[in-house]
């Protein structure tokens, strides 16, 4: 009885182990058999089990089975297809990856997923209901590799003394001595890149007869050293096999840093353009021209940096198209809210097209008067006769009366000129008729136009008219002729015998019946007074139209403006 219970354990203890048996059997099997079911599964195994803690690369290979070789040729194919991922910096987010058994791509209609968008070479197909590396990929993955690091620096590497592999604060000892030698490489390729330009290429044009190619050599020399400098650390940084996370945010820097070079050395091509156009532009006779130079420059400025903003969205995965959409959304804000900005904006573009003034010219606006210094797209510039600096909004400008004294072809004077009424008759005529020969010997007067005539029987005074016109460049030779022509006007009076009245009430009791009257002035003779005329008419001996004439021991004194 004991030996047949003693039977039954035993059968039960070997069914136990059988069992037991079969259960760790079916755990290591299921424990070595990877998930490839869907893409984003696919990733995760090719990804995870390459990780240090739980590196399983048996696991890895199989994401390769396409790879007819062993499966070490596999496991490297899989190491090298990561380290080209890291290097290049190209992150992979789970979520963004289908999790569908049977995703079919939208555009090829194939069952297949492209990793990555700057990477069409690597992709997964689906191969008997599981997501795998294509062979297009598997075969692509050596070149990719060659194509991301270089031969010399791997080469380097393998020479390198074992402690150099030690960690420390993240990265090996290796990668320390790289980053450096990789910064300061950079910094000397710049510097002869820049000698190169400064010594070599700026000896060719000092040669050339023009100005504007050196201006573009000194304009080019700096940005494109900084390009020089930046492409060579944009092709290079994936030697150092810095983490996926670092490489990724120097990826996304340097592409920056690149493109705001090329803003920078077209920011400054504009600049040198604008001086080319300004020397074409002082050889015109119009002066339209060289008021739309700075307007150019502007305009090109903020085209150049705008533009270069959008590239840089664009290149960096933002959608453009739909920001400017946003935008046109809230235009109509934006144009409420700027108005004025535009009202000012199409101001200038009236300026331009009707012309009222040119840079600078005279003007007097509203409230402000004198020489146009600059036109912009919010206002323009004009200095004062007390050399400040006055901007008046050119939506102002375009709804207000311009007098433009710049562009008058003569000057006007006017003036009253008051004689006594002790002068006889005789005296007026030969006074008008020498301010008339005055006016005819000079040069710097209309001849086709001007007025001098014994006008009024005023309060106080006999009133002779003088209306005239100068015919000068500027302000200050007008001064300088009006100066002239009243001191003749004066020299004339004093010869013809003429007094000038001021506005006074005097009660002269001038004599008595029985005497003579008192006698005004000098007594003339009318051959004397034709005389007079004469000599201040047309190269008569008393004519000068230059102004007085004074000397000193026999030599005349120069009173002219810088004497």
């Amino acid at each position: 009885m004991i030996a047949k219970l003693l039977r039954r354990l035993l059968f039960i203890l070997l069914i136990a182990a059988s069992f037991q048996k079969v259960s760790s059997a079916q755990n290591e099997v299921q424990r070595s058999k990877v998930n490839l079911s869907t893409p984003q599964k696919a990733v995760h195994s090719f990804l995870h089990w390459q990780q240090k803690g739980h590196q399983d690369l048996d696991k890895v290979a199989a994401t390769m089975k396409l790879h007819d070789g062993p499966k070490d040729e596999q496991i490297e194919l899989a190491t090298e297809l990561r380290k080209v991922l890291d290097a290049r910096g190209l992150l992979i987010v789970y979520e963004n990856i289908p999790n569908q058994p049977n995703y079919t791509d939208s555009l090829s209609g194939l069952q297949q997923y492209i990793l990555f968008n700057e990477l069409p070479e690597v992709y997964l197909i689906k191969h008997q209901n599981e997501w795998v590396f294509s062979t297009a990929t598997i075969e692509q993955i050596p070149i990719l590799y060659q194509n991301t690091f270089s031969t010399l620096v791997e080469s380097v590497l393998a020479e390198l003394p074992e402690w150099t592999q030690n960690e420390w604060i993240g990265l090996q000892i290796w990668q320390y001595m790289a980053i450096f030698c990789w910064l300061l490489l950079g910094f000397i390729l710049r510097k002869i890149f820049e000698f190169i330009i400064h010594n070599y290429i700026r000896r060719l044009t000092k040669k050339t007869s023009f100005e504007w190619d050196d201006e573009l050599v000194d304009s080019v020399e700096r940005p494109a050293g900084f390009i020089f400098m930046m492409i060579f650390y944009f092709s290079t940084f994936t030697n150092l096999q810095l983490s996926v996370t670092a490489n990724h945010f120097l990826d996304l820097s340097l592409e920056i840093l690149v493109s705001a070079g090329f803003v920078w050395l077209f920011y400054n091509l504009s600049d040198v353009f604008s001086k080319y156009l300004q020397v074409v532009t002082s050889k015109t006779e119009t002066k339209l021209d060289d008021q739309l130079v700075p307007l150019i420059r502007k305009t090109l400025r903020f085209f150049i940096i705008v533009l270069g903003i959008i590239l840089i969205l664009q290149n960096n995965g933002y959608n453009v198209a739909s920001l400017i959409a946003g935008l046109g959304i809230g235009g109509l804000a934006v144009a409420l809210a700027a108005r004025d900005t535009l009202a000012n904006f199409f101001g200038s573009i009236t300026i331009f097209v009707d012309k009222p003034f040119r840079i600078g010219d005279w003007v007097k606006v509203g409230d402000a008067e004198g020489t146009v210094e600059e036109v912009g797209f919010r206002s323009t510039r004009i200095r004062t006769f007390y050399n400040s600096l006055i901007s008046v909004p050119n939506s102002n400008i375009a709804n207000t009366d311009i007098d433009n004294l710049g562009l008058r072809e003569y000057r006007r004077f006017k003036t009253v000129l008051n004689l006594t009424y002790s002068t006889k008759p005789a005296q007026i005529e030969a006074f008008v008729e020498g301010i008339k020969g005055i006016v005819k010997s000079n040069s710097h007067f209309r001849q086709d136009m001007y007025e001098v005539h014994f006008n009024s029987l005023g309060a106080h005074s006999l009133d002779v008219l003088v209306y005239v016109f100068f015919k000068v460049p500027d302000w200050s030779t007008e001064l300088q002729q009006r100066h002239n022509f009243l001191i003749e006007i004066m020299k004339l009076a004093e010869e013809v015998g003429v007094e000038f009245a001021f506005p006074t009430q005097t009660l002269h009791v001038d004599s008595l019946y029985s005497e003579s009257p008192r006698q005004v002035g000098k007594e003339k003779t009318e051959e004397e007074l034709a005389a007079a005329v004469t000599a201040f008419g047309p190269k008569g001996e008393k004519s000068n139209p230059d102004g007085l004439r004074i000397f000193k021991d026999g030599t005349e004194i120069d009173y002219s403006p810088g004497k």
